[in-house]
């Protein structure tokens, strides 16, 4: 039997929203926790911050391993760990127990964004990834406010939102491993990428390195300024600028048609450039909320194009490994941007806008200067627009 490839990745679709949820749906439930176990708010953030960490350094583990061994089987075994770690924590009554819970989940889910958009990029042809690769873009981006938002809406505790997560993870796996296709698909006369690498050929450092590192940077450290913000101005209300910011997302889907037409590092580049106008904009004192929407029009972009570059211009040897590398700098950026934007806030919250501006927009002008790979990559054939 012949498996569609679409129904694959709209699994791996939503099995990524679900992963992804795991650093922000525990943020809603902190109060909580401080209640229910009598820890304080500086011990209760570590429990965020034990998943990231862990999180982070299983990236540099996993990326290596799934260039190794079989990308499926990894990908199962990894989501059934997280589910067994997700679904211990209901029965985590105390502070350090629930804190190695965590450590646990955040190593198991590392092992799924590299993993699932390298075998994604096995199993379906290259001139349809642009598409797939802005689902699954999307969904990533995407989880970071629909979870916070469905967890603060349901207002369970932690037991029963982590106990449904982990029935969901072991519904999933199965999904993953029916719907996945045995068959790689047939890699020809892809659009979008000029001179797709082979072997073990590495992207440049601007796309998998230095661009990957400012994307995240600039979103979070946006709305943990307009947090402080919002302590000396009740007129800026946090929760309404993350919400504007969630249509803009939906651009996500655009992405593949300027990646068709003009690249993968052209579609990153515009959407770091964008991104580079609305913290600027926030950094000169315009509408916050006009700043949102440009600043999540232009991540929108920028993590479908960076994904897609990463992907073409990797050898299939090396994929998982660049994958795994943008990934860790995209999430380092998200990681250091809250104590980045508190520090820059005592000094001049104009000055905690503009910087990372700064750094997305050299670094959009990094990646468009690598917009074309040098002809000795032995490509696979995906010629631009142009050729």
């Amino acid at each position: 039997m012949i498996r569609s490839p679409w129904s694959f990745v709209f699994v791996v679709m939503i099995t990524g929203f679900l992963v992804v949820a795991q650093i922000y749906a525990a943020l809603p439930l902190m109060p909580g926790i401080v209640k229910d176990l009598g820890i304080s708010d500086r011990q209760a953030s570590l429990i965020p911050a034990a998943f990231g960490l862990a999180y982070a350094v299983g990236f540099i583990i996993f990326g290596p391993v799934a260039d190794r061994v079989d990308r499926l089987r990894l990908l199962i075994l990894g989501l059934a760990g997280l589910a067994l770690a997700t679904g211990l924590i209901m029965v985590a009554t105390t502070y350090w127990s629930l804190l190695a819970m965590r450590v646990l989940q955040g190593l198991a889910a590392a092992s799924f964004p590299a993993t699932a958009l390298a075998l994604v990029s096995q199993k379906v042809a290259r001139a349809d990834q642009p598409l797939a690769i802005s689902m699954l873009g999307f969904a990533f981006l995407s989880s970071a406010p629909l979870s916070q938002l469905i967890v603060a809406a349901l207002g369970l505790p932690i037991a029963a939102v982590m106990g449904w997560m982990a029935l969901f993870y072991a519904l999933l796996t199965i999904a993953i491993y029916v719907s996945c296709p045995r068959e790689g698909a047939v890699q020809t006369a892809a659009v979008g990428a000029t001179n797709s690498a082979t072997g073990r050929n590495l992207p440049p450092l601007a796309a998998f390195v230095i661009a990957p590192s400012t994307v995240l940077l600039c979103l979070v450290s946006f709305h943990a300024l307009c947090q402080f913000l919002a302590t000396a101005d009740p007129t800026i209300d946090p929760q309404r600028l993350r919400l504007a910011g969630f249509p803009p997302l939906l651009l996500c889907f655009l992405a593949p048609a300027i990646t068709k037409r003009f690249g993968p590092a052209v579609t990153a580049s515009s959407g770091l450039c964008v991104a580079a106008i609305g913290m600027g904009a926030a950094a000169l004192g315009i509408d916050l909320t006009f700043c949102s929407v440009m600043l999540s029009a232009g991540v929108a972009l920028a993590v479908p194009g960076l994904i897609a570059a990463v992907t073409f211009w990797s050898g299939d040897a090396v994929r998982a490994r660049a994958l795994a590398t943008y990934t860790f700098f995209l999430f380092a950026g998200a990681s250091g941007a809250p104590v980045f934007a508190e520090l820059l806030y005592r000094v001049d919250a104009s000055i905690g806008f503009a910087l990372p501006g700064l750094a997305a927009l050299s670094a959009s002008g990094a990646l468009y200067a690598t917009r074309r790979r040098p002809r000795d990559t032995r490509s696979q054939t995906v010629p631009s627009a142009s050729s």
